[in-house]
């Protein structure tokens, strides 16, 4: 199997941090791994800090996991906290603010995934205060932050997932949601997109095939090519819930027919 072809698991804590001015960056999914898609990172914001990017050439969805704080997408400020995912179109001027005493930390992904190079330098908007929307073209939806509290889940069997970030919001290339899955184990499936995931809470055991190929906890981190069968199992006792992201953009229902 070519490394285009492998499903890879790792555990956030074993990825190098990397250091810059207002926090920390881990790559947890990126070309290295064969990724052709989708890549994924996690990003921490230190208090009191600000930082300001862009990336032509990917869309960009984030998700925020511990704290609360700003992001600001071409000018416009959004509030958000833990379980808020936000949307960031290709190219646009975007910066994270942690105004709090605690870190303000994110999991994000971007499509198609890019060289770190590539990402230039920012700048903020003075005070990142709330601004009047910038001109887009007809059609493009503003970017703004959707609370998957607010979202009704979609139930699939036992496991229901709520999706966050889609075409629906304007984000062509990638779908973002949260899943849930109780105890068990599911069956064989396979998609027709490449796959991102990170566990947020519980635990459980990776399958490839009809292999057992490694333990699940939070901060685990798994990358899906296209094509490969997997489930995940919870072990424990309370549900395990994921966040993914996937490349082409469609349903998290999606399968590609059993072999």
């Amino acid at each position: 199997m070519s490394v285009q072809q492998q499903a890879r698991l790792r555990q956030q804590d074993e990825i190098r941090g990397i250091a810059f001015d207002a926090g920390v960056m881990q790559w947890l999914i990126d070309r290295s791994l064969g990724a052709e898609h989708v890549m994924a990172y996690r990003l921490t914001i230190n208090p009191g800090a600000i930082a300001s990017h862009a990336h032509p050439g990917a869309e960009e969805v984030v998700y925020v996991t511990e704290g609360s704080g700003e992001i600001q997408v071409d000018g416009i400020r959004q509030a958000v906290d833990a379980g808020k995912a936000v949307f960031i179109p290709d190219g646009a001027d975007h910066s994270h603010v942690n105004r709090g005493t605690t870190p303000f930390v994110m999991v994000g992904a971007m499509s198609p995934p890019i060289d770190a190079a590539t990402i230039r330098p920012a700048s903020p908007h003075p005070e990142l205060g709330a601004v009047a929307p910038p001109t887009r073209d007809e059609g493009q939806a503003l970017p703004m932050p959707m609370d998957e509290r607010e979202v009704t889940p979609t139930l699939m069997g036992e496991r229901s997932f709520r999706v966050l970030v889609s075409p629906a919001v304007g984000c062509r290339r990638m779908t973002q949601f949260t899943g849930v899955i109780p105890t068990g184990r599911a069956p064989l499936h396979a998609h027709p997109h490449e796959e991102a995931v990170y566990l947020l809470a519980g635990e459980g055991q990776l399958w490839i095939e009809d292999e057992p190929v490694g333990r699940l906890g939070p901060g685990s981190v798994v990358f899906f090519p296209i094509g490969v069968r997997h489930t995940l199992e919870n072990t424990g006792r309370d549900d395990m819930k994921v966040l993914c992201a996937f490349s082409p953009a469609g349903s998290p229902e999606a399968k590609l027919p059993a072999k």
